[in-house]
C-alpha cells in the first residue's frame, strides 16, 4: 500500500509543481498550450467535461509534460538487478549485481538532448522523437517493469493543467531564479516552486 501511495501521489504532485514552474517561465509555451486547449476543448474549456478521448487530443500539452519529466524526472534513479552477463560501457556485469539507472543524468545528457537546461517541448514532436533511441527517455522506466500507473498519472497531470490554465495565467516570480532541487525517493524542489497566479 505504501508503494502505491508514494508512486501515485508524490510523483504526480512533483510533476505538476515543476510543470507550473516551467510554464510560468515560458510565456510562449503557455500561450501555445492555452490556444491548443481553446481549439480542442472549446472556448469555455475551463468548464468542459474532460474525457480520456479529448485529453488525448492535446498533443502539445503531452509534449510539454514530457519535457517537464525530462528536465525533472519525478523518480531520478531506479534500481535493477542484472539477470545475466552484460556489458555496460565496456565493463562486464555478472548476474545478480544491483545496477542503478540514473534517469536524471540520462535526461540531461547534452549528447542526447542538446542544451539540456533549455525548456523546449518541441524535443518531443514526432520528428525529433523518432531520431532518439527509444530508451533515451524513460521517466516511467521501461520494459516489463515499467510504471503500471503511467497512463493514469499522465491523465491526472493533463486534467490538472487544463483546469489550472483555464482559470489562471501563470507568471514567473523571478525569471532569473532557477529552482534548486534535492533528490529523495522523488526529485523535489528544495524550497518549493513559486509562480504568480492571475485569474483569467
Amino acid at each position: 500500500l505504501d508503494t502505491f501511495m508514494f508512486a501515485g501521489h508524490d510523483t504526480t504532485t512533483s510533476c505538476i509543481s515543476f510543470a507550473a514552474y516551467h510554464i510560468a517561465r515560458n510565456p510562449a509555451v503557455q500561450q501555445k498550450l492555452y490556444d491548443e486547449m481553446f481549439q480542442v476543448l472549446g472556448p469555455d474549456f475551463k468548464n468542459t467535461q474532460l474525457t480520456y478521448s479529448n485529453l488525448q487530443e492535446l498533443k502539445y500539452l503531452e509534449m510539454t509534460i514530457k519535457e517537464v519529466l525530462r528536465i525533472h524526472p519525478s523518480v531520478p534513479v531506479i534500481g535493477r538487478k542484472s539477470a545475466h552477463d552484460m556489458i555496460i560501457d565496456g565493463s562486464k556485469v555478472p548476474p545478480g549485481i544491483d545496477v542503478a539507472i540514473l534517469i536524471y543524468a540520462m535526461h540531461n545528457n547534452p549528447a542526447v538532448f542538446p542544451e539540456p537546461t533549455r525548456f523546449d517541448p518541441e524535443r518531443f514532436n514526432e520528428e525529433n522523437s523518432s531520431k532518439r533511441h527509444p530508451y533515451a527517455y524513460v521517466p516511467f522506466s521501461a520494459g516489463a517493469r515499467n510504471c503500471i500507473g503511467q497512463k493514469y498519472a499522465l491523465l491526472e497531470i493533463k486534467a490538472t493543467l487544463v483546469k489550472l490554465l483555464g482559470h489562471y495565467r501563470l507568471g514567473a516570480c523571478d525569471p532569473a531564479n532557477t529552482v534548486r532541487i534535492k533528490t529523495d525517493m522523488t526529485l523535489r524542489p528544495v524550497n518549493g516552486t513559486f509562480v504568480k497566479i492571475v485569474e483569467r
